[in-house]
């Protein structure tokens, strides 16, 4: 399942950032942040390209695409030790796909999807001190749906939808 995640993450990126391959990698703080849209300081218009946050003071970085200034496609978040920390998908600046989220230590904490920025699908989270799951179902919208398995729990909420 990581892996299929991870590959659709690729292939999305790959063809959203497809048009911006030949700009170089531009750090965010460089771009003027106008509501939700990031703006050159140049021209002020909406950036397209491969951005990168930094936070030298933790020594954390982030990278990623913008389209028209919006986050689009893939965006990793690594630790201070190279570790991955998150992967997100965008498009049109909401989370809308695939995401996982690890632990410093590399095991894995949450996996799912999001649909127009809320949680939707199938939805797995992972106990810090054991990394063994602790919470298994699905989302509608952002709500949850259906059976779960909850610290080892079965519950169940409304029916998913079976659109």
């Amino acid at each position: 399942m990581k892996y299929k995640l991870i590959v659709g993450a690729l292939v999305i990126f790959t063809a959203q950032a497809s048009s911006v391959w030949a700009q170089s990698l531009r750090d965010l703080s460089s771009l003027f942040l106008d509501g939700e849209v990031y703006l050159t300081h140049e021209y002020g218009q909406p950036y397209s390209g491969s951005v990168v946050i930094t936070d030298p003071n933790r020594g954390t970085k982030e990278f990623g695409t913008l389209r028209d200034g919006l986050r689009h496609g893939v965006f990793e978040w690594f630790f201070e030790n190279n570790q991955l920390g998150f992967l997100d998908t965008y498009r049109g600046g909401q989370r809308h796909g695939p995401f996982e989220y690890y632990y410093k230590n590399g095991f894995i904490l949450e996996k799912g999807m999001m649909r127009n920025g809320r949680r939707h699908g199938l939805s797995e989270e992972y106990a810090f001190r054991l990394y063994r799951l602790t919470h298994r179902g699905n989302y509608d919208l952002g709500y949850k749906c259906g059976s779960w398995i909850e610290h080892g729990e079965s519950r169940s909420y409304d029916p998913c939808p079976t659109d």
